[in-house]
């Protein structure tokens, strides 16, 4: 227990694969959670394009990191649909400008008919690689159900492989609704792992 008297837990990630490190972990009185997360991997060669078809009223657009409201309507999503409260427009902004992989045209967000965000696709590219990765996919909780997150990946995926990209991958917990949302663009599952926890 810590000084006030509180118990403080330490978690680790590990992939399935990683038999040392998780032979590591229990020897140190660590234990493995049922939950964890899943790496998902999408070759690009010969992908055929799919066009994105948005839901009526909906509009898609790239976002503004030099707008500090525009900024601040991407916080206000993130918080929203990952149930959290700590992002705001300094980190994101923050974000676009220091991230070497941040590609403007790459940072997609789909416009509801009142205007607000209702749904958001960061498509980070490493080009020395060739590589993509869709991070972070959300939907506001209003607007769900609608299949915005999945235009916007199928216009992420037409902008890679306009840049000659090889392959995307996405990364998931144990979300059901996320993990169908992969399974419908036909990722294939890489890697999984496990939490790992120690309560002190």
């Amino acid at each position: 227990p810590a000084p006030d008297g509180e118990l403080r837990q330490l978690e680790f990630f590990v992939y399935d694969y990683d038999t040392a490190r998780q032979k590591l972990l229990l020897d140190r009185g660590y234990t493995q959670m049922p939950f964890g997360g899943v790496i998902r991997r999408m070759s690009l060669s010969g992908r055929l394009p799919v066009q994105p078809v948005l839901a009526d009223g909906y509009t898609l657009r790239t976002t503004c990191p030099d707008d500090l409201q525009d900024c601040q309507r991407i916080a206000d999503l993130l918080n929203r649909a990952f149930n959290r409260t700590f992002h705001n427009a300094l980190e994101y902004q923050m974000f676009t400008r220091h991230a070497p992989c941040f590609q403007p045209e790459m940072d997609l967000v789909s416009i509801a008919p009142d205007g607000s965000f209702a749904a958001y696709v960061g498509v980070p590219y490493d080009e020395a690689n060739r590589h993509g990765i869709f991070e972070p996919v959300c939907t506001h909780p209003e607007h769900r159900q609608r299949g915005l997150a999945q235009a916007l990946m199928h216009e992420g995926l037409l902008r890679l492989q306009a840049r000659g990209a090889i392959d995307v991958i996405v990364d998931t917990g144990d979300m059901i609704p996320a993990n169908r949302l992969y399974d419908s663009l036909d990722f294939d599952e890489t890697c999984k792992g496990h939490v790992w926890q120690k309560v002190l």
